[in-house]
């Protein structure tokens, strides 16, 4: 999406010996990398103001950002694709979380469900990024230990009766199951 834009800027640094040969690869993907990022937090940010659902926004990413970088699932082809259903996916959650009221037996339901799927499934590959056996196992038990931190503060959510957090955590586990399940069981959306 921005291939141009830290393509020039690449260049411009390669012209005043800022980088080498080597470095411009890496460069250029680096610069590409962080200007998706950004786009990437200021829509989630515009979203939840919006919305008028920042705070959920952010607990959201916050929650669901290391959890999916671990854990895979469905992948689209291309950037501009990733973009569209990535903000498709933020205003769902958001308006699942501010429109769907989930009783807390429920709610305690489909998170240990949820948490079970994401602990079978992950970690889901796909063809853009096969992982060999090593990864498989890393990115397993850096998922597990991320379920369980979340798991840790859905617990005291619950406990606490923090509502925001609780509802926000199974939303969370909720899409990140059904993003594997999709990764692992449908290539359609492609």
């Amino acid at each position: 999406m921005f291939k141009k834009t830290s393509d020039a800027i690449t260049k411009k640094l390669k012209e005043n010996n800022t980088i080498n040969d080597e470095q411009y690869k890496i460069c250029q993907y680096g610069l590409q990398q962080g200007f998706t990022i950004i786009l990437n937090v200021i829509t989630t940010l515009a979203l939840g103001i919006i919305l008028g659902m920042l705070f959920y926004a952010v607990v959201f990413t916050l929650l669901y950002v290391p959890l999916r970088s671990n854990a895979g699932g469905y992948h689209a082809k291309t950037a501009s694709r990733c973009y569209l259903y990535s903000i498709l996916l933020m205003v769902a959650v958001l308006l699942a979380i501010k429109h769907i009221v989930i009783p807390s037996v429920i709610g305690i339901i489909v998170f240990i469900s949820s948490i079970a799927v994401i602990s079978m499934l992950a970690p889901v590959e796909n063809t853009n990024k096969p992982l060999d056996e090593i990864e498989i196992k890393v990115y397993h038990k850096r998922t597990l230990l991320i379920l369980t931190i979340e798991s840790f503060v859905f617990i005291l959510s619950l406990v606490l009766n923090w509502k925001y957090f609780m509802y926000t955590i199974i939303w969370v586990v909720i899409t990140m199951g059904i993003i594997l399940l999709i990764g692992k069981y449908c290539e359609m959306f492609n």
